[in-house]
């Protein structure tokens, strides 16, 4: 199974959003044909078309792939969000906060490729 926060946490762009991105993309990396990622079986709504550009489905490419590599992002949020893709297990953030998560629907998760090796 894969899980990915709730989606109250999912709004919170600093501490949920940017780490999550690293995170899927530690995970599953990206498709050699287009070096696209599942972004949206993550965020099945309201991903921004500033930063990501839609390829289909749940696929979604950085519009400046360096820009997105470059973000500073906390290394243990993402490590931390890295194994709770796959266990669903609570977060909890510097700040002291919890990050819940929850089971993505079948519909989105039937999409998702194999998780990389070693993560």
């Amino acid at each position: 199974m894969t899980y990915r926060p709730n989606p109250e946490h999912r709004r919170n762009i600093q501490g949920v959003l940017i780490p999550l991105t690293a995170a899927i993309h530690l995970v599953f990396g990206s498709r050699a044909q287009d070096n696209g990622r599942p972004i949206g079986a993550f965020y099945p709504q309201n991903v921004s078309n500033k930063t990501w550009e839609y390829l289909g489905g749940i696929w979604y490419r950085a519009r400046d792939e360096e820009k997105v590599l470059s973000r500073r992002v906390n290394d243990e949020v993402v490590l931390a969000f890295a194994q709770s893709i796959r266990t669903g297990d609570d977060v909890v953030l510097p700040n002291g906060s919890t990050v819940v998560w929850e089971k993505i629907p079948n519909a989105e998760a039937s999409g998702l490729p194999l998780p990389l090796n070693g993560v």
